[in-house]
């Protein structure tokens, strides 16, 4: 037969040196003692690398003991000191946290608008007034628009307790606050600048920026955790503004949960989220009134309790 030329030429190829080598199974070894010698190769080769993955194994049980070591090292280390086992021995009382009062920045208050629905009481805005009373003095002046004809029993009641309580000392710092009874629905808003309308929409959102603005002891953004304080708070808003029932339920059930069995979300203090959950129940309790356990009613009857609503 004619002779072909090879159609592709010989290609160097770069190995990879990541993993062990190994000789070709088959080779080109001529007589009858190819085979016997292969196996040997092979065979040693093999005995090479078992010895090779003994000792990466023994390597890497050492390493885990040193681990395991050491980590025993540090559980002891931050174990905490044992009080001495003796009669005399007198516990030390818990001091109640101490909340740091600074003065109140005077160029955060400035006078703004609020528009509230009849049916969406902020009662939010009550009880910060009388938690402010000996810090802050909280003006609120009521007028009502067009679309609302008639006020409801329990607005007039909100309206004319939040307008008659005054602080003691005249001389307190004022930030004045303009309550419009408008056809707004659960969006309650609040306008800081006139000029540039740009309204901060829901009451927890207003309550968070007059916690900013007023008494720093107040602040909840100053508590050690502040994101499950947020997180209250967007449960609040929900709980308002969520139309259907059935969505409502829902999160009334997560605000619950997150109370727990505790008195309330701040402690013995009341707290902002304390605040909010109570305004934000007392405006849903008709649709929910079933559905809000005993100890969440216990929180709103304290928080109530204390502004007399």
């Amino acid at each position: 037969m004619y002779d072909l030329k090879p159609i592709l030429k010989p290609v160097q190829i770069e190995l990879p040196t990541c993993m062990y080598p190994m000789k070709p199974i088959i080779t080109a070894h001529q007589g009858g003692n190819a085979a016997a010698d292969q196996s040997t190769e092979d065979q040693a080769d093999l005995q090479v690398l078992a010895a090779k993955q003994e000792k990466v194994l023994q390597q890497l049980a050492e390493l885990k003991n040193q681990l395991l070591s050491m980590r025993t090292d540090l559980k002891l280390c931050n174990k905490p000191a044992q009080p001495p086992s003796t009669a005399a021995a007198v516990k030390p009382e818990s001091k109640p946290q101490v909340k740091k009062i600074e003065p109140i920045n005077l160029s955060y208050l400035q006078d703004f608008v609020v528009n509230a629905s009849p049916q969406n009481i902020p009662y939010g805005l009550l009880v910060l007034k009388k938690l402010w009373i000996e810090r802050l003095n909280l003006q609120v002046e009521c007028f009502t628009h067009s679309t609302i004809p008639q006020l409801s029993p329990e607005a007039l009641k909100f309206q004319q307790t939040i307008t008659s309580l005054e602080p003691k000392n005249e001389s307190l710092p004022k930030l004045k606050v303009t309550l419009i009874w408008k056809n707004v629905g659960t969006y309650t808003e609040m306008i800081t600048s006139p000029t540039a309308y740009v309204p901060i929409c829901g009451e927890v959102n207003i309550l968070r920026f007059l916690s900013r603005c007023g008494p720093s002891e107040f602040n909840y953004e100053r508590t050690d955790d502040v994101t499950e304080a947020d997180s209250i708070l967007d449960s609040c808003y929900l709980l308002i503004n969520k139309q259907n029932v059935k969505d409502k339920k829902l999160v009334l059930k997560t605000l619950s949960a997150k109370l727990g069995k505790t008195p309330s979300f701040g402690g013995s203090d009341i707290s902002l989220c304390d605040i909010a959950a109570t305004s934000a129940i007392k405006q849903v309790h008709q649709a929910l009134a079933k559905d809000i356990n005993p100890n969440m009613a216990k929180l709103v009857a304290r928080v109530s309790a204390v502004v007399g609503i």
